[in-house]
């Protein structure tokens, strides 16, 4: 989430002057100088006053030239210390943007049309005193003398609605430069209740943020608060009340336009120069929310087999040693890895070993190997619907259709040539089959930046695609998958994202990468910035995605569900379907109506020469977050 800026200690009045019994009160820096740049400060504890039971009015009374935002933070009971205590719950956030003067919040029945509704006070309650965080950024150059706060309004009657503050947050925001992108966080209802009001927080690179809504079985409804993050960030009462149920899934969007920066922007505090990405909930006290809730972990069984297995191989006579591994593909029968022994990229020669290892996942056992002096250069490997493998060789700038099980040779593309045009390819990386048509997708590669579309005889049909990294063009076209709704997706490598377009070749959205950030940053591998791979699983609707040295569990919408690494060069990653018969195509959403269904997932890795299985559960981690910055 960022680091803290250097805070100065925290400021607490006399309790004598904290607990007047009026119906009001104001939380604030009882008076202070602020010195230059930027700063956390926390002051109180401030004790609610005795009768109230019900706060309903909040109103920033700030120095607009000072204090970029602040958040109010309340616990149950009396103070115990003379000391302010900036934790708990928040019940409050506020930031300046779009704003010269503060606007406040008012959660009277007057105000919501809904009687009764407040944050509960005092005995029985979750509030008895408060504590204020105030962000300053103080460019003056010079200390300023301050008195800024919250004053808050009471009622001496009970709420027959409590309330509650939580926020939607990405601790993930890493944005390129010169990149429009879509920061996104999948969060999961764990109880039901009422959504009255949200606020949208971020920076200056931050355009609109909103959140999409999907029921327990994956169809959409209506999307939250969606809002520029340049209109006052306050707490805004929605039109009318939101229930979530439990069981639906939300994402988080956050819009970021940083196409005039030359560098990384990264979480933190300072507006000028970080960013975040938060959506606050206004809500009924049982609503529970989990974000960043997926966890992955090795499969020690599956992986011991495999390594066994692995192990005989490169014991067999005929064996070689399991060198880079290029690419994957599995059905629920089969496990298939593709590698280059001792050689690597730059190989000229056919190699005189069979470089598709065949591993059965219901006997965890090895199967044999395939493809002994087809392939120069392996590189990638895909299994169509018809459980046919497809396999290229940027050394040799051929395609090759095979037997899965025998591995002889149905259907040859390219003459071998480095070329372009409808015979030839340059190093192919990557192919997908649609399920309805049967054509072929080439992902054409490292010379051609295209896509070249064959029939499923291998009549060339058409392409689209040209060198560059503008909208619709490539710069390595290195995977190709297409999902159940005839889309296509292709991961371009050095352009650091995930295209999706149309069968016809017409652009329909871009997924950058944060992984675009370390590109010249940092870091002198440079596929620390690749985005190397793409691969779909309709049982799931869930895409796999290599996105430097992590492996991305995205959403059709390209939502991050969970990221998992580091690896060494992760050059593929599959989700391995069920074991058993191939399942129909699914629903758009089906993996939101399978919280707690495990599933698997298997990485390639080029520098570790090792495949290795995952298991991945959704929605057992991480409960909601409090943001402490914004």
């Amino acid at each position: 989430r960022g680091s803290p800026a250097p805070t100065r200690p925290c400021m607490p009045l006399p309790f004598s002057l904290r607990g007047h019994q009026s119906m009001n009160l104001t939380v604030l820096n009882p008076g202070s100088l602020v010195s230059p740049g930027v700063h956390l400060l926390c002051y109180g504890p401030y004790a609610a006053p005795r009768d109230a039971r019900a706060l309903v009015r909040f109103q920033p009374d700030v120095n607009m030239a000072l204090v970029h935002h602040l958040i109010m933070f309340a616990s149950p009971g009396a103070p115990t210390s003379s000391r302010a205590s900036c934790g708990g719950n928040i019940i409050y956030a506020w930031a300046r943007t779009g704003q010269t003067t503060p606007q406040g919040l008012e959660i009277s029945s007057a105000a919501t049309g809904t009687a009764g509704l407040a944050y509960g006070v005092g005995p029985g309650s979750d509030i008895g005193h408060f504590s204020l965080q105030l962000h300053y950024q103080n460019m003056e150059g010079k200390p300023v003398f301050d008195k800024s706060g919250v004053r808050l309004s009471f009622e001496s009657r009970p709420p027959k609605t409590r309330l509650r503050f939580d926020v939607l947050m990405s601790t993930r925001v890493n944005i390129p430069p010169a990149v429009f992108i879509d920061e996104c966080v999948a969060c999961r209802v764990t109880r039901g209740g009422t959504v009255f009001g949200f606020r949208n927080h971020a920076h200056r690179l931050a355009r609109d943020i909103w959140t999409d809504e999907f029921d327990a079985h994956g169809a959409a409804k209506p999307s939250i608060g969606r809002l520029s993050a340049q209109e006052p960030q306050i707490i805004r009462l929605l039109p009318k009340p939101r229930s979530l149920a439990e069981g639906e899934s939300l994402e988080l969007h956050c819009l970021y336009n940083a196409s005039g920066v030359d560098r990384p922007t990264r979480i933190g505090l300072d507006e000028r120069s970080k960013e975040m990405c938060n959506q606050y909930y206004l809500s009924t006290s049982a609503l529970r929310v989990e974000c960043d809730g997926e966890v992955a972990a090795p499969s020690p069984p599956a992986n011991a087999a495999l390594n066994a297995a692995v192990a005989k191989y490169r014991e067999a006579s005929e064996g070689s040693p399991l060198g880079q591994v290029t690419g994957a593909a599995a059905d629920g029968e089969w496990l298939y890895f593709f590698h280059r022994g001792k050689a690597n990229f730059m190989n000229t020669q056919p190699l005189d070993f069979a470089p598709i290892l065949r591993f059965s996942r219901k006997h965890a056992s090895l199967g044999g190997a395939i493809g002994r002096g087809l392939f120069t250069v392996p590189h990638g490997l895909s299994l169509d619907p018809a459980g046919f493998l497809w396999a290229t060789d940027v050394g040799s700038h051929q395609v090759f259709k095979l037997n899965a099980q025998t591995g002889a040779v149905l259907l040859k593309l390219g003459d071998g040539r480095a070329a372009a045009g409808p015979s030839s390819f340059n190093k192919p990386t990557d192919v997908a089959v649609e399920r309805g048509s049967g054509e072929v997708y080439v992902a054409d590669g490292y010379g051609n930046s295209r896509i070249a579309v064959f029939s499923s005889s291998g009549e060339y049909l058409r392409e689209w695609g040209s060198a560059g990294s503008q909208p619709g063009q490539f710069r390595v076209p290195h995977g190709i998958v297409i999902d159940s709704r005839g889309l296509v997706y292709v991961a371009d490598r050095e352009n650091s994202r995930v295209q999706v377009f149309t069968q016809a070749g017409a652009l329909v959205t871009v997924w950058a990468s944060r992984v675009g950030a370390d590109k010249g940053f940092g870091s002198n591998l440079v596929w620390r910035a690749h985005v190397s791979s793409v691969s779909y699983d309709p049982s799931l609707d869930l895409f796999a995605v290599t996105e430097g040295s992590n492996v991305i569990l995205r959403s059709a919408t390209g939502c991050t569900l969970l990221s998992r690494g580091p690896f060494l060069w992760p050059h593929d990653a599959i989700l391995l379907p069920p074991l058993g018969p191939a399942t129909p195509p699914a629903l758009a959403g089906s993996w939101r109506a399978n919280a707690g269904r495990p599933f698997s997932f298997a990485v390639a890795e080029l520098e570790g020469k090792r495949v290795t299985q995952y298991e991945v559960r959704l929605g057992s981690g991480r409960a909601g977050l409090q943001s402490m910055y914004g």
